[in-house]
């Protein structure tokens, strides 16, 4: 065992709470955190569906992450939804972790706007599904029975909802979200050129004032990540050539 669900969630909101500026290391300015600022408490609240008390019990380690809580964090932050339950990121597919969060064995924390939106696109989607197939969202029972694939005999049946999904393949926002799909591997690809070294040359060393275990306003930088690129999806020794492997 390595961090908790409860040490992750409040790495997240130690991020989105202003604290740690998030990097955005394409752009010329800092990120700006989703959340953060006076009165980010109830503004997750009111976008989680969670009492603001909750979080605050949560983020004083005075009660233990919830089920509906983590959904609703995996929900409004969806390319850390990976990260929050695993602990470990797959950032070439879009699965990140916050700024403040120490990732291994990959350390690579620059976000994927392209698989965001997709996430986020496929969400609203899946909503859609059981808002549409009517769906009471309360029963346990009929929630389940809506969600099952069953196989009677040889062959699987979709669930109840299949007529529904194929009603809604038919709209412009699934189309959408194929577009969506496609630029997402187009970024992959180019995504994966950085990683091996290639087409970096917009990328900037982990420099910024407020960009966690590079630099500090008080101690300067990191000497012990000084020599490694933005891009570098792994921990890459001092003196070793980026890509190189140990024999």
């Amino acid at each position: 065992m390595s961090t908790t669900l409860e040490d992750r969630v409040i790495l997240l909101l130690r991020e989105q709470s202003g604290d740690v500026v998030r990097i955005d290391y394409d752009g010329e300015e800092p990120g700006r955190p989703l959340l953060g600022g006076h009165g980010f408490w109830e503004r997750l609240a009111e976008r989680t569906g969670v009492l603001s008390r909750r979080w605050r019990k949560v983020y004083a380690r005075e009660q233990k992450v919830t089920s509906d809580m983590l959904q609703a964090m995996a929900r409004l932050f969806p390319s850390y939804a990976f990260w929050l339950v695993t602990g470990i990121t797959d950032a070439i597919n879009g699965h990140v972790a916050p700024a403040t969060a120490q990732t291994f064995p990959e350390r690579l924390h620059v976000d994927s706007p392209e698989s965001s939106a997709y996430f986020r696109a496929s969400i609203e989607l899946e909503d859609r599904l059981f808002r549409e197939g009517r769906v009471n969202a309360e029963d346990d029972a009929e929630r389940l029975y809506a969600a099952e694939r069953t196989r009677p005999l040889a062959h699987w049946h979709d669930s109840p909802l299949a007529e529904v999904a194929y009603r809604l393949a038919d709209t412009p926002e699934y189309a959408g979200l194929q577009h969506l799909w496609e630029r997402r591997e187009a970024e992959r690809a180019a995504r994966g050129r950085r990683v091996a070294g290639k087409d970096r040359t917009g990328a900037r060393r982990r420099s910024e004032a407020g960009a966690p275990g590079v630099q500090s306003t008080v101690l300067g930088v990191d000497v012990r990540t000084a020599h490694q690129d933005a891009w570098d999806l792994f921990y890459v020794p001092a003196g070793r050539m980026p890509g190189s492997r140990k024999r």
